[in-house]
């Protein structure tokens, strides 16, 4: 997300505008997308299905069980092996931060990041910016406003793609974590460090992006939060948090009563829902673009 543009960024939340309201008839019809998704997921997988299906595009699905990755096969084989067979574009999640861009290097179809471990996941920050956009008043609403990341920026592939994407829409961006969970590029990030969910509210944050505890990617004897009832003390959202006019906001999937209380997940001031829908919208507008097809409908 480092080199987008804000134009850019319109562009495609305004390209989603027209997929959502039906604009655009099956912008990728005669287009094969290829779904390789060698990491679990429900949400990216599922909304990345139903964007390439509702487009008009044929899709092939792939994971890392039922392919022959699981026989020894290179990710960079894998590609090659799409691409001779014509894929228009390759969706790919992968666990090694950096596999879309190497992945990118071995084809000629448009190759789409849906999350590469602690890498980035920039189709998560442009459904979030369309989700905010319209809570609020629209993409230029978006200018001034605050957003805290709150809770693992260290694992968060999410938080990486998030916090340039809010920065190149005008908005100004903190983090709320214990040190043992911030990475270190935190200071070449130059953003605040806040303390807890409270601090966060006391700086004037518009929106509180949460963080899952990513347990899976913590690797070492060396626990990084003293206990989880502490963690949720400090950085978890709770009723009492729900200041007006203040969003919640998580890419999914939640640990009820960790990062959110269960009375939050669902209450009018969170945008979960909301960040879910939008994914559909969002990522045919990617495919749209990436596939050169945007383009040709505006001509």
């Amino acid at each position: 997300m480092e080199g987008t543009s804000r134009e850019e960024l319109r562009e495609i939340l305004d390209l989603a505008d027209d997929v959502a309201d039906g604009r655009l008839s099956n912008p990728l019809a005669g287009k094969t997308v290829c779904l390789a998704f060698f990491e679990s997921s429900t949400r990216t997988a599922a909304s990345f299905e139903l964007a390439a299906r509702r487009s008009g595009a044929d899709v092939i699905s792939l994971s890392e069980s039922g392919s022959a990755i699981a026989k020894g096969e290179s990710l960079v084989d894998t590609v090659v092996t799409l691409d001779s067979l014509g894929a228009d574009a390759i969706v790919l999640r992968h666990p090694a931060a950096g596999a879309a861009k190497l992945a990118s290097g071995y084809t000629d179809a448009a190759l789409v990041n849906a999350g590469d471990g602690c890498g980035q996941h920039p189709t998560q920050a442009l459904l979030d910016l369309y989700a905010l956009s319209q809570s609020f008043d629209g993409f230029e609403d978006l200018v001034g406003r605050r957003a805290v990341i709150v809770g693992d920026v260290l694992h968060s592939r999410v938080a990486r793609s998030v916090i340039p994407a809010f920065q190149r829409a005008g908005m100004e961006v903190a983090l709320a974590a214990p040190r043992t969970l911030l990475p270190l590029e935190t200071d070449a990030w130059d953003l605040p460090v806040l303390t807890s969910v409270d601090a966060a509210l006391e700086w004037g944050a518009d929106v509180l992006y949460m963080l899952r505890l990513q347990n899976e990617r913590m690797t070492g004897d060396s626990p990084r939060i003293p206990s989880i009832a502490e963690y949720g003390a400090y950085y978890g959202v709770a009723r009492r948090h729900l200041r007006r006019g203040v969003r919640v906001m998580h890419p999914g999937p939640v640990n009820r009563g960790v990062e959110i209380s269960g009375d939050v997940v669902l209450d009018e001031a969170s945008l979960i829902p909301n960040q879910v829908a939008a994914g559909v919208a969002v990522r045919s507008a990617v495919l749209t673009l990436a596939t050169g097809v945007a383009h040709e409908v505006a001509a």
